[in-house]
């Protein structure tokens, strides 16, 4: 298997437990996710961790929503405009609020929970959506697998 043509950052973690606080693992699952789906993807993803005000205030502006959410993906435009060298493929955005309270109600670590919902948001980038039952279980199939690849080492 080749690599991904995708640089992947993640950015603010300081609001997550130090424990979950793991940049390479977090990139990590999103890098597997783009494997299986042996997605075409080029370009850079951004996973960005917001606390609950900002992940609301970003619900209802983009989404129109008036609750908490656990994550928002948004993938921009094939062709990347104007700026010389700048390749975006997609942001996702994770609340640490819902992650925390998910960790807890599904009684696993806060960094599990993390790579859920980066694998979760790397599934929304690709087109995937979970507004129906079929497409949530189909998303969340994807998803474990993911997660179960990461942990036995697979994806690195």
């Amino acid at each position: 298997m080749g690599k991904v043509p995708v640089i992947i950052r993640v950015f603010k973690l300081a609001s997550l437990p130090p424990p979950a606080r793991r940049p390479r693992s977090i990139a990590g699952v999103c890098r597997r996710v783009l494997r299986d789906e042996r997605a075409d993807a080029q370009g850079e993803i951004n996973v960005v961790f917001l606390d609950r005000r900002r992940m609301r205030l970003l619900n209802r502006r983009y989404l129109g929503h008036e609750h908490d959410t656990d994550v928002i993906a948004f993938r921009y435009a094939e062709d990347p405009g104007p700026v010389p060298g700048e390749h975006p493929f997609g942001d996702i955005f994770i609340s640490t609020y819902q992650a925390k309270a998910q960790a807890k109600e599904l009684g696993h670590t806060v960094l599990t929970e993390v790579m859920t919902l980066a694998a979760h948001g790397t599934l929304h980038l690709l087109g995937y959506d979970d507004k129906t039952a079929q497409g949530r279980d189909r998303m969340f199939r994807k998803q474990k697998l993911a997660i179960r690849g990461r942990r036995k080492g697979g994806g690195r």
